[in-house]
């Protein structure tokens, strides 16, 4: 009788190995299905950086070309085309940076920051600009990440 005490005593207390190997299992697929969210987590806040840079960019750009389509006065260089785009163009994307219409052009934004691609397209017979721009330096441009258009009005002298 003594002993029949004792062997039910000794399966009363702790866990088998088997229940201990099931738990661990359990565990093991929840932190790998959290640490599956982490990367897609990294990646989309990394896109969501590049679209708001592209963004800002843009926005600089186009209010700088409106800037300066304030500028011109006379209305012959407003009628002229290679004058007219030469004109809203200047400066706008910093010393030296060229402008080239309709091809895609890298630069850094702002200041040296990260790379961003865009083209530039001015249609002077109808005073209007469009511009698109991508993250990074290389790349498939199209579609743009980001893209602004906007028409010039002469407001006479």
């Amino acid at each position: 009788m003594r002993d029949r005490m004792n062997l039910d005593r000794k399966t009363k207390h702790g866990f088998s190995l088997i229940e201990v190997c099931l738990a661990v299992l359990v565990i093991g697929f929840g932190l790998v299905a959290i640490f599956k969210l982490f990367p897609s987590g990294l990646r989309s806040m990394e896109d969501d950086t590049a679209d708001t840079r592209c963004g800002l960019f843009t926005e600089t750009v186009m209010a700088a070309l409106r800037a300066n389509v304030d500028t011109i006065t006379n209305g012959t260089d407003w009628a002229t085309p290679s004058v007219f785009t030469n004109l809203i163009v200047q400066d706008v994307f910093g010393a030296g940076a060229d402008a080239v219409m309709g091809v895609v052009s890298p630069t850094r934004f702002p200041n040296g920051g990260d790379w961003l691609r865009y083209r530039l397209t001015v249609n002077a017979s109808q005073h209007s600009a469009l511009l698109e721009v991508c993250d990074g330096q290389y790349g498939v441009f199209d579609p743009p990440q980001s893209s602004a258009s906007t028409e010039f009005y002469f407001q006479g002298m």
